[in-house]
């Protein structure tokens, strides 16, 4: 096989003390000093090649951009004018960023409604769960109290975080609850989790995954939603989670779970069921069958001509003056909103 390198430009140290497999990746990052605000790098890139490891592809964690081969990395890991040399073939994981690289040979997307534009080639990929998720104490039953927003605590909407809001929530009988990053793993005393960006119908967040609902499937509890491509394209509003776009339906929401337990409890079987098309093993088929099928002949590619190679150049440098001037600019074929 073709040497593939995952990429993080980390310190030799550093290096040295990552997890070595997907079971020690939580404690690792629960007890790593300064991952904030880069904890995004470690999720896709560090776990992506943890779990290809551990299932036997051939794959290296380097700190250093190798001189050939393929390179993995995140959209914040190179230079936006980094340009591959011709015996590089440099994948991108977009992740949530809107300003895709313009020279990268492939993007990995997360958002399976995401497109991106000029054409730019990518690849739809399911978000890693959580690793060393705890799921909701069964012995809580029927209990409905403690609502988890599992983010950290500056993006929650005012809305939401105001006193009004808050004596609102006490009223039914609720508490919101801002479990600190270290215990995102953790749902065994969380009755459903709120997963709200901002209300409205009006931001499609094109480029964020689903990676909250998956996690509230694993974890046994309901969720609430903003109203964003994503989750409607991989749940179902009504049946897999609860969606809700003002303040005012937040509270409709909160209401409505509090009185139907029964409800409760289907959209949970619906959501223990539907996501095992999203369990890391298959995820891991997905990422095999990517570099088997697509990433790999395309780095076997003969080298192409001069000519072929002056016209990558001319268009990856439009596409460098242009792209960060259209910031989120991407279509929305297929948007189920």
């Amino acid at each position: 096989m073709d040497d593939v390198f995952f990429y993080l430009p980390e310190s030799d140290d550093s290096l040295a003390n990552f997890p070595q497999s997907v079971m020690q990746y939580w404690n690792w990052q629960a007890q790593a000093a300064g991952l904030f605000p880069y904890w995004g790098r470690y999720h896709w890139v560090l776990q992506t090649w943890l779990y290809l490891r551990d299932t036997g592809v051939p794959v290296q964690m380097v700190n250093r951009l190798p001189e050939e081969g393929i390179i993995i990395t995140h959209m914040d890991c190179v230079e936006y004018g980094f340009r591959p040399n011709s015996s590089q073939t440099l994948i991108v994981m977009l992740v949530d960023r809107e300003v895709p690289h313009p020279h990268a040979h492939l993007h990995i997307t997360h958002n399976p409604v995401q497109h991106l534009p000029f054409g730019m080639p990518y690849r739809y990929m399911p978000p890693w769960p959580q690793i060393g998720l705890l799921p909701r104490d069964g012995a809580l039953g029927a209990r409905f109290e403690v609502i988890g927003f599992f983010g950290y605590a500056q993006n929650l909407d005012p809305a939401i975080s105001d006193e009004q809001f808050q004596a609102r929530m006490r009223a039914l009988g609720l508490r919101l609850e801002v479990p600190p990053p270290t215990a995102w793993h953790d749902f065994r005393q969380v009755d459903a989790i709120l997963a709200v960006r901002n209300f409205g119908r009006n931001n499609a967040h094109l480029s964020k995954p689903s990676l909250k609902l998956f996690n509230a499937w694993l974890a046994g509890v309901p969720a609430i939603l903003g109203h964003e491509s994503a989750y409607r394209a991989e749940g179902r509003p009504g049946t897999g989670y609860v969606e809700a776009t003002t303040a005012a339906e937040l509270l409709d929401c909160l209401e409505y779970l509090r009185d139907r337990p029964e409800f409760r409890t289907r959209v949970v079987e619906f959501g223990r069921t539907e996501v095992r098309r999203f369990a890391p093993e298959r995820t891991v088929q997905r990422w095999q069958a990517l570099l088997q099928d697509s990433i790999i002949p395309m780095h076997r590619q003969p080298t192409r001509s001069h000519l072929d190679r002056l016209k990558r150049r001319l268009s990856c440098s439009l596409l460098e003056r242009a792209l960060w001037r259209l910031p989120g600019r991407f279509s929305a074929r297929d948007l189920p909103i």
